[in-house]
């Protein structure tokens, strides 16, 4: 019983990494059945685990450390907590943000596993990747193509990266009401309610009980704590959250920050702009498909690289399974909408169109390289191309109200 309690633990703690987490082990993809043939790929995929994406939140953690210490309050597990965070810093001192070793090997598997599933995709024609002008998404880009190159000799690979794709891929830089979206923050009410009534401060047993900041600055403090903590595995560290939180603040920790994702990067009740922005990318994916079906593409696969503010509105804005929840109730998100289990790192969508053996076409929607349904509220896999295609296209043509 012992045993089984601490796997579950785990495995919880695990999941309150929320989209810190490093991308789920994958051992086998879905088959597909043998009167389909695969004709054309449309892949959008987040980086793969990294780095702290910016040296803030360690050095502002640092810093409440450090002041406990000049102030004699901070206890031996602050201590203890305080090398934690050095260790953060040190490891990442010229590689804020980059694409780490794991997250390398995230993207391999992902373009191992492809060209498993789809080796037809890779052999008679080639393949065009593209990716976001940042580092860690063009090493990602990079360490697919080269895993798919070993394993399709010859393949023609022809990437693109940079600011002129934003209008797809960095959206979030793009689109003018996003930004004043996020300028006029008409959610932070929602989430400072919920913080206040929700966020545990676990940050005292680190500075101690004569730490003079206010419960709110320590609720802050505790949130940055938790980003620390949630982001050591993608980093290559040890997953040591144990000795800091006990499994509920984790939880609760990781509920707020979910929450807050979910108001930034979503459609929700409050507003429908931050899932508006993926509209290009799925008009882009809709003309892709269109060439296949009239043969007049010359490669079988576009390859997209970018971010969880990329991924997360178009799942969102296609009302993907398990990334479309309206609601007022806001401690019910939890229980509904898990980032971890939407986009951890190297989080990828994988849009596949077959032909039958009759002449249809049909679209299959993989989230995360596990098969669920495209349309909203349908237990079909294998979609009718039109009938996709129509679906697709009514998400990306929604309007802001």
């Amino acid at each position: 019983l012992f045993s089984f309690l601490t796997v579950w633990a785990q495995h919880t703690a695990g999941n309150c990494q929320g989209s810190l987490s490093p991308y789920p082990e994958i051992k086998e993809r879905i088959l597909y059945p043998d009167s389909l043939t695969p004709i054309f790929m449309n892949h959008v995929g987040r980086h793969g685990s990294r780095y702290p994406a910016g040296s803030t939140s360690a050095k502002t953690m640092q810093t409440a450390l450090e002041r406990a210490v000049s102030l004699g309050t901070i206890t031996p597990l602050g201590l203890q907590f305080k090398e934690v965070i050095e260790n953060i810093i040190i490891r990442s001192l010229g590689q804020w943000g980059e694409l780490d070793s794991l997250g390398m090997a995230e993207q391999r598997g992902i373009a191992r596993r492809m060209f498993t599933l789809y080796p037809q995709l890779f052999t008679s024609k080639g393949i065009v990747a593209q990716s976001s002008h940042s580092p860690r998404s063009i090493m990602s880009m990079y360490c697919f193509t080269h895993e798919l190159a070993r394993r399709a000799k010859g393949i023609d690979i022809a990437t693109h990266a940079g600011p002129r794709l934003n209008a797809t891929l960095r959206p979030f830089d793009e689109n003018t009401a996003y930004q004043r979206y996020m300028q006029e923050k008409p959610y932070q009410e929602i989430y400072q309610a919920y913080v206040d009534s929700t966020c545990p401060i676990p940050v005292t047993r680190l500075l101690g009980d004569g730490f003079p900041d206010s419960v709110e600055e320590l609720k802050q403090l505790s949130i940055i704590e938790y980003y620390n903590i949630a982001n050591m595995q993608a980093m290559g560290m040890k997953h040591e959250w144990e000795p800091f939180l006990t499994l509920d603040e984790y939880s609760l920790l990781w509920s707020c920050y979910n929450l807050r994702q979910y108001l930034m990067q979503c459609q929700s009740s409050l507003s429908f702009t931050p899932a508006s922005i993926a509209a290009p990318l799925v008009q882009d994916i809709v003309e892709t498909f269109d060439m296949a079906v009239k043969r007049k593409i010359s490669y079988s696969a576009k390859l997209r690289f970018a971010h969880q503010e990329t991924v997360m509105p178009l799942y969102s804005l296609l009302k993907l399974e398990g990334c479309h929840f309206m609601t007022s109730n806001w401690s019910d998100l939890k229980n509904t909408f898990q980032d971890y289990r939407v986009v951890p790192m190297a989080s990828n969508l994988q849009l596949v169109l077959f032909k039958s053996k009759t002449g249809h076409y049909y679209l299959r929607c993989d989230l995360n390289e596990q098969p669920i349904p495209l349309i909203e509220g349908s237990a079909v896999i294998y979609t009718p191309w039109n009938e996709a295609r129509q679906y697709m296209m009514t998400c990306a043509k929604h309007k802001t109200k």
